[in-house]
């Protein structure tokens, strides 16, 4: 488990975990190990490139951490460690607890009665290594080697055996050992990137997109910021004869049903009627800028190199994958022959 240079700017709260990593602004204070003899150690990036080195060639270590995505990807691109095997207490925590339970290291923690986390980050926020004391210093490093304490004793609760062998009672389920080289596969699609990203495709595209929604605009006469209003919205449909749906919020007040999601809209978006069907389609490109957002994301990484494959085991309710990292690879627009540059970003993903 690392500790790395933050800053209110330079922070996972405005970036995406690829994003961070790659970051020329990447800085690595140090890492806590926990060897498999239960010795902790605190080690430079110096010396575990050199523990790195020598994992490498002994050729069959497993690892062990809590949110491996971020620390694999980490060990993958800076310090070129792969490991044969990856397990991930966070990866697990979805499978043992049910869906809305608070999954980080520190709630995990608490649930199964152990120490808290106790790693100082309002000590070396936005401040480098050089720029700690050494009694910081000694905070950060015993702070993170009892986050990797943590995470062991957290990985055995959670990879109980039968229910009568449970080691904790605040598991509901314990996680199949059978998953395991799911979890792991899925990790490596992030760590171990090897697709690339066709920039001239996905800058085309984006031209495309900015330009049709620019033109749609124009042809009602109106602007992104006029349609995002429902009130505005509501009278232009009233002028057009169509009466605007409302729908009852989990709270009992009642509001405009013009979410993409709800079926009202849906409708619209169907209408017979081109010119509602047309203004429609243009509140929708006027919420959001999905499209090209996630055009951007996955562009801006292909200069950085191959693309990282986020999934998020067991994220949804269903235990099915869900997206990860601010994009989800699992439902980019099919090709469309009436606008073809949806189809842009499936094509501008290839094998190397």
């Amino acid at each position: 488990m690392q500790k790395l240079f933050f800053s209110d700017e330079y922070t996972l709260k405005k970036l995406s975990t690829e994003e961070y990593i790659r970051d020329p602004r990447f800085e690595c204070h140090g890492w806590a190990v926990r060897h498999d003899d239960g010795r902790l150690e605190w080690l430079s990036p110096r010396e575990m490139k050199e523990q790195c080195e020598t994992w490498t060639a002994a050729g069959d270590v497993a690892m062990l951490a809590h949110h491996a995505h971020f620390d694999g990807l980490i060990l993958s691109h800076h310090f070129d460690f792969r490991p044969v095997f990856w397990l991930d207490t966070l990866s697990m925590g979805r499978v043992c607890f049910d869906a809305g339970v608070k999954l980080s290291l520190g709630d995990l923690a608490s649930r199964f009665g152990l120490a808290e986390k106790n790693v100082p980050y309002d000590l070396f926020r936005g401040r480098h290594w050089s720029e700690l004391d050494g009694a910081t210093q000694r905070l950060v490093a015993e702070g993170s080697m009892h986050d990797v304490e943590l995470t062991w004793q957290i990985a055995n609760h959670m990879m109980a055996g039968k229910p009568s062998e449970w080691a904790h009672p605040a598991i509901p389920y314990p996680f199949p050992a059978s998953e395991l080289p799911v979890v792991d596969a899925t990790v490596r699609m992030f760590t171990e990137p090897t697709l690339a990203g066709d920039i001239d495709l996905l800058s085309a595209a984006w031209a495309e997109e900015e330009v049709a929604r620019q033109d749609l605009f124009e042809r009602l006469r109106t602007s992104a910021q006029e349609l995002r209003k429902d009130a505005q919205f509501a009278q232009m449909l009233t002028e057009l004869g169509v009466e605007p749906a409302l729908k009852t919020t989990a709270k009992g007040n009642e509001k405009y049903a013009f979410a993409k999601s709800d079926w009202f809209m849906q409708g619209l978006v169907d209408s017979e009627d081109p010119d509602v069907a047309l203004l429609a389609e243009a509140r929708l490109k006027a919420q959001s800028s999905i499209y090209s957002t996630r055009i951007e994301r996955i562009g801006f990484a292909a200069t950085r190199g191959p693309l990282p494959i986020y999934l998020t085991y067991a994220g949804a309710h269903t235990r099915r994958w869900s997206g990860g990292d601010k994009t989800n690879y699992q439902n980019l627009p099919r090709p469309d022959p009436a606008k073809p540059q949806k189809g842009a970003l499936r094509r501008a993903i290839k094998a190397p």
